[in-house]
């Protein structure tokens, strides 16, 4: 029988035969399963309901550009964009949108031209400033130091470095004798 014609009690007798469940022992399970069934059988018809609208439809499956990522711009309108840091394109498609020209025109404005310029200065003013932040790196302690610290039962990062210094001083050790 087709899954769209069953009625409740129709599912209810195919759970209790397919699991060999007990109608008055499995009661709550038989239930349950009735209700799963159900939902499952709503989700196949949304999902065939939603084929055959794509089916329907003209636009080819997987060729839309949902984000809107896709560039309408002109050749000019690159060239522009290229003179462009790339922190300020967004800023700069944004103004030629609204004020309804191509990039290339917009590019020309007055008060774009100040904007760009303020944010370039402030790059190269944070560029400038920027010295000397970061932490330096420590130096490498010696081996003697790693098999002083290993000795006092600190833990030791440089294991590589311990081991080589640990062969050194075993070397120098049978020299010495």
């Amino acid at each position: 029988m087709s899954e769209q014609k069953k009625t409740e009690e129709e599912i209810r007798h195919d759970i209790r035969r397919k699991f060999d469940f007990s109608e008055e022992k499995d009661a709550k399970r038989i239930d349950t399963a009735v209700e799963m069934e159900k939902d499952r059988f709503k989700a196949v018809q949304k999902k065939q309901a939603i084929k055959e609208q794509l089916k329907d439809s003209d636009e080819p499956v997987g060729k839309k550009d949902p984000a809107g990522t896709s560039s309408d711009y002109s050749l000019s309108d690159i060239r522009a964009l290229n003179k462009v840091h790339d922190d300020d394109v967004e800023a700069v498609t944004k103004f030629a949108k609204s004020s309804g020209k191509s990039i290339a025109e917009t590019m020309k404005n007055p008060d774009l031209k100040a904007i760009l310029d303020s944010r370039e200065e402030r790059r190269k003013t944070l560029d400038a400033t920027n010295t000397g932040t970061s932490r330096r790196k420590s130096s490498k302690p010696s081996g003697e130091r790693l098999i002083e610290d290993f000795e006092a039962g600190k833990t030791v990062e440089d294991t590589d470095g311990l081991a080589k210094a640990r062969m050194e001083q075993k070397k120098n050790k049978h020299r010495k004798a």
